[in-house]
């Protein structure tokens, strides 16, 4: 559904998301990039409009329809650096609450010298897993938000994924979300269910990265697809 033109037809007009969702379930087929999920069934609820920007209301009324529609993961590769209130928080507590795995970009707000607390929103709702992104060589992207609020890290630098005219590359949080949201599909499927359930073991098989156990850069660490699906295939 599209929520900013309110009609069925929520076509990508901005290029951004046509990247993410790329990352969560591009098919195998040959040529340009494979999703981590490729299997995955994605449904694309527009809550941004062509400039990029968007209403929280919006978000909200996509959660209730993911709600409604029996949807088990989602990913904002969005956020704002103020906090838009208990009306959306409650959405994302009743989301949680419904079974639903909610997956955010932490921000892309962060300082070269890591310092501060810059995740951003939703990510830093505790309902939320809020995502920060590493570069090639596993260590954090400059721009990648720090602060407690930081759950997991995924790649997030020069990702190769789809756009409407083909492929290319592109940095954010937002780049490292889709990730972790195609991970937890894969989990889902392996038979781990449950928002609580695939936080923990996201957490757990997370490959430690910057100081020793949770910490402000990287969450619990890098995620890992094969550890987090417990090896099944």
């Amino acid at each position: 559904w599209d929520f900013v033109n309110d009609d069925e037809d929520p076509m990508d007009d901005n290029g951004h998301v046509t990247h993410v969702a790329g990352t969560i379930a591009a098919e195998a087929n040959g040529i340009g990039v494979i999703g981590v999920a490729p299997e995955a069934e994605l449904y694309a609820l527009k809550v941004l409009g062509a400039d990029g920007s968007g209403y929280f209301s919006w978000v909200v009324e996509a959660l209730e329809w993911c709600m409604l529609n029996g949807i088990q993961v989602t990913n904002a590769s969005l956020g704002s650096s103020s906090n838009p209130g208990d009306f959306v928080e409650n959405a994302y507590i009743a989301a949680n609450a419904a079974g639903i795995i909610n997956i955010s970009s932490a921000g892309n707000e962060g300082k070269r010298n890591a310092r501060g607390d810059n995740v951003g929103y939703p990510g830093a709702y505790p309902s939320v897993v809020a995502v920060a992104a590493t570069d090639i060589n596993d260590n954090r992207a400059s721009f990648s938000s720090t602060g407690p609020d930081v759950e997991i890290a995924a790649p997030g630098v020069n990702i190769l994924s789809t756009y409407q005219d083909g492929y290319g590359t592109g940095s954010g949080t937002s780049m490292a979300s889709p990730h972790v949201a195609g991970v937890a599909a894969l989990m889902i499927k392996a038979g781990i269910t449950g928002p609580d359930a695939i936080r923990a073991a996201l957490q757990e098989t997370a490959i430690d990265l910057g100081a020793p156990g949770r910490d402000w850069l990287y969450g619990y660490g890098l995620v890992d697809a094969a550890a987090a699906v417990g090896g099944t295939t």
